[in-house]
């Protein structure tokens, strides 16, 4: 089964009707909640209106950042240069009317199943530092496993954060060294400070969704986090 993320702003509803009516039986269609991202094969961007491309940007620049899928613009015009845009900004491609439903869906399907068997072809990444009483670092996943059986998903950036804690179980990881490690930038104190936050922030709300609790990430007044296990 493939998770087919959709993001569709602020138009019209045809597309992703369409979207439900032609799927494969194997795909999983759902809409993405920006404020709760979650793991997906493949996502795709409905452009609606012109007046779309600049949030469709955006995201799309957001996303290649932080996930590995496959990113795709379901675009109701056929301007070129908003498709040479997209693809210089990471898309792996744009469906336009040009291009036929069969024809498009082929293509994902192949480039799904690619992706999937490339996966199973790389060895199973294994890091005992990265096993604490309960808490599993899932490499291949992007994820945390929590007493073997609760899953959470994270984005490429919290999965970043959540190495660096392992990592150091029960030691306090500064906002420096969090913030070196997982951007690895020049910004002032205070937008560095605001950037970890915010991302520690929503790896605390998956694990109170999943698990119940955040208390897991302790935070360190004025210096950082702790991972706490």
């Amino acid at each position: 089964m493939y998770r087919i993320g959709v993001v569709n702003f602020a138009g019209g509803t045809s597309d992703w009707e369409q979207l439900q009516t032609i799927i494969p039986d194997n795909w999983e269609l759902f809409q993405i909640d920006n404020e709760k991202k979650t793991f997906c094969d493949l996502i795709v961007f409905l452009e609606n209106s012109l007046e779309q491309v600049g949030e469709i940007c955006g995201q799309l620049i957001q996303m290649k950042n932080e996930t590995d899928s496959l990113i795709w613009v379901w675009s109701t015009f056929q301007i070129e240069m908003n498709r040479m845009v997209y693809l210089k900004l990471g898309a792996d491609g744009v469906k336009t009317e040009n291009l036929k439903l069969e024809e498009w869906l082929l293509i994902i399907d192949n480039a799904l199943k690619r992706k999937q068997t490339m996966k199973k072809s790389k060895p199973e990444q294994t890091i005992q530092e990265n096993n604490c009483d309960g808490f599993v670092l899932n490499h291949r996943n992007r994820s945390v496993i929590i007493n073997e059986n609760e899953e959470v998903q994270l984005t490429n950036l919290e999965y970043k954060a959540m190495d660096l804690l392992f990592k150091n179980a029960g030691k306090t990881v500064t906002y420096e060294e969090m913030y070196q490690v997982i951007w690895d930038g020049e910004e002032s104190k205070d937008r560095k400070f605001y950037r970890i936050s915010n991302l520690i922030f929503h790896i605390r709300q998956k694990f109170v969704q999943e698990v119940g609790s955040s208390d897991t990430i302790r935070t360190v007044r004025s210096k950082g986090y702790v991972l706490h296990v």
